[in-house]
């Protein structure tokens, strides 16, 4: 899929964390964008009168949390006039939404709010990564080349290895996720592990009472993991846990990180859970009352077909076409 070239798209922020930006990137370089970050050339170049410059601005309204005051109050104002100044002088700002709330927010999340109050005023749409929540819609992408998924599916295909852990909760362990939930009614005699470390020591000391009160069998490794850790946790994982409260995220990372690697999906009631376990036999709603080990050797897919419908579903030429569609609206 290669085009002439269509011009400059902006990406902010340049880097993140995990690969989700990396891999966007390449994507729109795929289908003919030359992609730059924004910096102080970003604005030199769009005051000099840059015809065509496309802005993507991802997270700016959930990062505005977890800074001192101090630095708070710059960031805060350096975020509107991003803002502003994008949709004053680019040819098109793309807002990618991909939460209902901050993950490091407080009970009002005000800046939060006027972040998005600003969006609105100025007529720029959110482009969310989940078409339920309203279309078009960008992809998520994997995290996995097609050609190493291809790789993989031959590789599990009728030949399902033993696996160390049956439900994995992986990452960072924080409030919004809603692991104290399923914890108070998870069954006794179903094992959990938690991978994950937890920044916030009440929540730790308050997790892990519920676990002692109830008797759990849970294993928390309480440490950040490597990519390499991560991976070979997913590898000998049937199943991984996203207990996502309603009206937190609007996608999740984590689910594409999991199906990439083969693994069964068992998520919360909520919107992003619903949508797609209507679209994929390997998710299945959380029911306290179903949860055992007979119940999920029932439900459980193989991690080949699992691979395969991620790749048609999910992979590098869906995340292309998503692309497309939203930079020509």
């Amino acid at each position: 899929m290669t085009h002439d070239k269509l011009g400059d798209i902006y990406l902010y922020p340049s880097r993140s964390k995990n690969e989700f930006l990396a891999i966007n990137k390449k994507s729109l370089e795929k289908i003919g964008y030359k992609v730059k970050n924004i910096d102080s050339d970003f604005y030199l170049e769009l005051i000099k009168g840059k015809k065509n410059a496309l802005v993507v601005l991802n997270w700016v309204e959930d990062s505005v949390y977890g800074r001192s005051y101090k630095r708070f109050v710059q960031y805060f104002f350096k975020m509107i006039f991003l803002i502003l100044f994008s949709k004053i002088l680019s040819k098109k700002v793309i807002w990618v939404r991909h939460n209902f709330k901050p993950h490091n927010g407080n009970k009002t999340n005000v800046r939060y709010k006027t972040i998005c109050s600003l969006y609105r005023f100025l007529n720029i749409k959110p482009v969310p990564l989940e078409s339920y929540y309203s279309k078009p819609a960008l992809s998520h992408p994997l995290y996995k080349t097609n050609k190493k998924l291809m790789s993989d599916v031959i590789k599990y295909k009728g030949n399902d290895e033993s696996f160390s852990d049956l439900i994995v909760f992986f990452g960072a362990v924080k409030r919004y996720k809603n692991l104290h939930a399923i914890l108070e009614s998870w069954p006794k005699d179903v094992p959990l592990k938690i991978a994950g470390f937890c920044g916030d020591e009440d929540y730790k000391k308050y997790l892990k009472g519920i676990i002692e009160k109830n008797n759990l069998i849970v294993d928390w490794n309480n440490k950040f993991l490597s990519d390499i850790e991560l991976t070979q946790l997913l590898q000998n994982t049937k199943f991984v846990l996203l207990p996502h409260a309603e009206n937190s995220m609007i996608s999740s990372g984590s689910f594409y990180h999991a199906i990439g690697e083969g693994c069964n999906i068992i998520t919360s009631n909520n919107q992003f859970g619903l949508s797609k376990s209507n679209e994929h036999s390997f998710v299945t709603i959380y029911e306290a009352s179903k949860i055992s080990n007979d119940y999920l050797d029932e439900i459980y897919v193989e991690r080949s077909q699992i691979m395969q419908e991620a790749m048609d579903k999910y992979g590098e030429a869906v995340v292309c076409s998503a692309w497309e569609t939203v930079l020509k609206m």
